[in-house]
């Protein structure tokens, strides 16, 4: 992987069909992994993105591309209400997988960190993930997040339930 052909940055409005495909492809392969499905999942909707990816100043989607081809993604968000403006959250982390095994999941990650640390008055980053992604586990408690809360069968798809671990890192 040559740093030429790969890159991570911020996706822009006009990229929001990239984002829905990848997302369409994460929500196909690890169903257990996300809280939305195909049927309830706005990030599916392209309008909804292109409006989402216009505030830079509370949230992004980081992109991993190898080339002009999206192969990862990770949302980042400042919660919006006053009390609650400390915190950002990482959402919807995938990498597809013929391009996992080189770090872009780490890298991702970080951008999603850099980011959320480069909005003012934000203290802490929080995300959460299922047993369903013990890899994707690995990855936060390797970046630094520690578990702080945990939600026993959180997520139900046909009659398999997984466990929800809620994660937390401290900016300061």
């Amino acid at each position: 992987m040559s740093p030429d052909t790969t890159g991570i940055r911020a996706l822009r409005p006009d990229e929001a069909p990239l984002f829905v495909e990848l997302r369409r492809e994460a929500l196909a392969e690890a169903p257990l992994a996300f809280a939305a499905s195909p049927e309830d999942d706005r990030g599916l909707s392209a309008e909804f993105m292109r409006e989402s990816l216009s505030d830079p100043d509370s949230a992004a989607v980081l992109g991993a591309f190898e080339g002009d081809r999206l192969v990862g993604i990770a949302g980042v968000g400042r919660l919006s209400k006053r009390k609650q403006r400390h915190r950002a959250i990482v959402w919807g982390m995938y990498v597809s997988p013929p391009a996992r095994g080189r770090g872009l999941g780490l890298d991702l990650l970080q951008a999603a960190v850099n980011r959320a640390r480069s909005w003012t008055g934000v203290l802490q980053v929080q995300l959460s993930v299922t047993d369903a992604a013990p890899e994707a586990r690995r990855l936060y408690e390797r970046a630094g997040f520690r578990e702080w809360g945990v939600e026993p069968r959180s997520l139900g798809e046909e009659g398999q339930f997984v466990t929800e671990r809620h994660l937390v890192l401290d900016l300061d």
